[in-house]
């Protein structure tokens, strides 16, 4: 039997594009294989958002000359956000055999098909489905962030029609999948693009909503300037969608927020969480943060530690500002000394952790309704509807299940808890 190998790093969307190479390569003959040295096809899934990933995607590249090498007959393919000039990557990596750009899964398999030799006896066994399967629901982007390069990668948006994302969604179901995740870029944008179409993000989400055997419906990453009421209305109204948003301020200083090209003041964005919390009790909010943006003074990190102060959101992704080449703030003066942009992200790690310690003891002695996820280092994993990490012990078997969970342990990170009934 034939074997592939898939590595990826990055984002969701990145997550969901390889679970699609899987598939695709599955029906041509190709079953899991862990190690890269025994697989047939290996395929690098890149991201390039911050120097640290592209760094960790140049040094997966690298570490397979020996593979190929050594198994010249095997393919070594990478797709993903690296992939924008492949006749300049070609001659940086002469030992991968194809480029292909982000979620050009077609592409790949129809290349894998044409190498392969002679036909598979049958095609290899299904991948199981997890629990939780995510679905793009649009491409690209149509914001002009300065420090972003997905645009230039990904595109403008192209949101897909919605008779397809419902059939996969079903299709998803069908094959044991009891969450779905919509994704894009900017999600919230979704059918902006197709006006005919008459359908937004609400109205998929209440389409989704009802796929019988479906538990639970989540959507990601949000745009401040693109959330509408309307959306927030769905998120309360629907049953199945999880009271979880996906809310990205970066920064907490107005001139910052100008220069980075997000299309909202601070205000704005605290009275939009405002807006959230009002309308969907109890929801939890996650957002993304950057320190170290060219020109960030100690006063302006000073306006995005008292937002994060003020705002007490549930989750924040924090991560130094590192130029991307082609991006308009590449033509800044990277001008904020790495050391600076350290202590201020461990500045804001110390004050989430914090926070988000306090949030996660409200849970003590209260049960959450958890969807197991699967067994992590002994204990079973899942998720609350407002995302929080749980774990507990049981016997049996639990994976794909909603349970009540009644919770004893609370961490910055992680809850623990017992199963009730």
């Amino acid at each position: 039997m034939r074997r592939q190998h898939i590595w990826t790093i990055g984002c969701q969307m990145n997550d969901a594009d390889a679970q699609k190479v899987r598939e695709a390569l599955a029906s041509l003959g190709y079953e899991a294989s862990a190690p890269a040295d025994e697989a047939d096809v290996v395929v690098l899934v890149t991201c390039v958002v911050r120097q640290a990933a592209e760094d960790k995607a140049v040094a997966r590249i690298d570490s397979l000359k020996g593979h190929k090498q050594l198994h010249p007959d095997s393919l070594v393919l990478v797709m993903g956000c690296l992939v924008d000039d492949a006749e300049t990557l070609g001659r940086r990596f002469p030992w991968v055999d194809a480029f292909f750009r982000p979620s050009d899964i077609r592409g790949l398999a129809e290349f894998v098909r044409q190498r392969s030799l002679g036909e598979p006896d049958q095609p290899a066994p299904p991948f199981p489905s997890p629990v939780s399967v995510s679905i793009p629901i649009s491409l690209g982007c149509d914001h002009h962030c300065t420090y972003c390069i997905v645009r230039l990668r990904r595109g403008c948006q192209q949101s897909r029609p919605a008779g397809d994302i419902l059939a996969d969604a079903v299709s998803a179901v069908g094959k044991g999948a009891r969450e779905i995740v919509l994704l894009g870029q900017n999600v919230d944008a979704y059918g902006h693009d197709l006006p005919e179409q008459g359908v937004d993000l609400a109205t998929l989400l209440s389409m989704v909503n009802s796929i019988d055997g479906l538990l639970r419906l989540r959507f990601l990453t949000s745009h401040p300037a693109e959330m509408s009421v309307t959306l927030i209305d769905a998120v309360a109204r629907l049953e199945r969608v999880c009271p979880h948003f996906e809310l990205p301020v970066q920064s907490g200083d107005d001139t910052v927020l100008r220069r980075m090209g997000r299309g909202y003041t601070a205000a704005q964005y605290s009275a939009l969480v405002g807006e959230i919390r009002a309308r969907v009790p109890g929801c939890s909010i996650a957002t993304d943060v950057i320190v170290g943006f060219p020109g960030e003074t100690e006063a302006q990190f000073a306006a995005t530690y008292d937002l994060v102060a003020t705002e007490r959101l549930d989750t924040v992704h924090l991560a130094r500002y590192s130029p991307r080449p082609g991006t308009p703030a590449a033509l800044l003066p990277d001008d904020v000394p790495e050391p600076v942009k350290e202590r201020r992200r461990l500045a804001l790690e110390k004050l989430q952790t914090r926070i988000s310690q306090e949030i996660n003891s409200t849970y003590l002695g209260r049960t959450v309704e958890v969807l197991v996820e699967g067994k992590r280092r002994g204990r079973w994993q899942g998720r609350s509807g407002t995302n929080k990490l749980v774990f507990f012990d049981a016997d049996g078997e639990w994976t794909g299940r909603m349970v009540q969970v009644e919770i004893i342990r609370a961490g910055a990170w992680s809850l623990r808890g017992m199963v009730k009934g």
